[in-house]
């Protein structure tokens, strides 16, 4: 069962997971060197900010449209509670280092982790979204420039070197509970029809 923390937890994984593969390579480990290295702000905030390396900044939510109409799930009582929320978060990943040879090498090794890791499952996962069982999913988000250019627009900052993720699907329980017992079966006769004639 996911509460409504497994946003937060998805970013403090995501977080944990690319820490621990940057760290194990020699050539990175000496760029990013502990965990505060990686951000969840957005570039903006972290403008003035020469620790972080690493900006992993959540800028959009959308309902997953393809999960919407699920049926409810058992409830407690004999009651149904409602389907839950299915979530798709975009985040837009900018290498923050100082040469731009480091940007693209620290871009590179995260981009290759997230391809190795396309599935963070249960022992990835932090809190409730750990214990829920879920999976999820991280595919490259390939948005054109301009839909690049508005993000940066937005955060009043000029252009950097990023690219966008989209993680796939983050689930939120609901709370509400539906009267009423599930529909079991559905009864359905038929007949031949005779002309009159």
């Amino acid at each position: 069962m996911s509460d409504y923390s497994v946003i937060a937890e998805l970013g403090d994984s995501l977080v944990s997971v690319l820490f621990s593969e940057l760290n194990a390579d020699p050539q990175i480990s000496g760029l990013i060197d502990s965990e505060d290295r990686i951000s969840l702000e957005s570039p903006a905030d972290l403008e003035n900010n020469n620790s972080v390396r690493l900006s992993m900044y959540l800028y959009r939510i959308v309902e997953n449209p393809y999960m919407k109409n699920r049926f409810p799930i058992e409830g407690t009582g004999g009651k149904q509670r409602k389907p839950p929320l299915t979530l798709d978060l975009y985040y837009l990943l900018t290498p923050l280092v100082g040469t731009p040879r480091e940007q693209q090498i620290v871009l590179g090794k995260t981009m290759q982790i997230l391809y190795d890791r396309t599935i963070l499952e249960s022992a990835d996962l932090s809190g409730s979204l750990g214990a829920s069982g879920e999976e999820i999913r991280l595919i490259l988000n390939p948005v054109s420039l301009e839909e690049l250019t508005r993000v940066w627009q937005a955060l009043e900052i000029p252009y950097r070197l990023s690219v966008c993720y989209i993680a796939r699907v983050v689930i939120v329980d609901s709370q509400q509970q539906q009267f009423g017992p599930p529909i079991v079966y559905r009864k359905v006769t038929y007949g031949t029809f005779q002309p009159q004639g």
